[in-house]
């Protein structure tokens, strides 16, 4: 065999081990990612089941003014009257969509969240999947690719 053919046998078994190198590296950063995925799905699934959401009447305090969530629908119904007396008016527009944003945040500021009681297992297990999960997914997502 001459010296070209055998550079040549070298340079085609190079490439093939390099396109096996590269191939094998995509499917493990596939796979990871997929795995990642679903840890992180398992770990925030686990946790959401042991969260209690509930809500009451909440209380705006404005210095020694208390204002309770449902008396912001009453600048809400003057905005609105006023609008369809003048709808040509930039104030009604304003009390109005500044009512509909109020009334959102006292509904936000109304919801409260309580972690309910659960054993050590349970909770190790929980945010251990979601970091495992978190980890695997940053690890794919900001590697440095060539």
């Amino acid at each position: 065999m001459s010296k070209e053919n055998k550079n040549i046998t070298e340079e085609l078994n190079n490439m093939r081990n390099y396109k096996e190198v590269k191939t094998g590296s995509a499917e493990n950063e596939l796979l990871q990612f997929f795995v990642g995925i679903i840890l992180l799905g398992a770990g925030l699934f686990l946790l959401s089941k042991r969260v209690m959401v509930n809500s009451s009447w909440y209380v705006w305090h404005w210095g020694g003014f208390n204002m309770s969530s449902g008396t912001v629908t009453i600048p809400l119904i003057i905005g609105i009257i006023w609008y369809f007396f003048n709808s040509k008016s930039i104030v009604p527009k304003l009390i109005i969509t500044l009512s509909v944003v109020f009334l959102v945040l006292s509904i936000i500021m109304s919801v409260r969240i309580n972690f309910v009681t659960t054993t050590m297992f349970d909770y190790v297990l929980m945010f251990g999947m979601i970091a495992a999960g978190c980890g695997l997914l940053l690890k794919v997502l900001f590697k440095k690719r060539d």
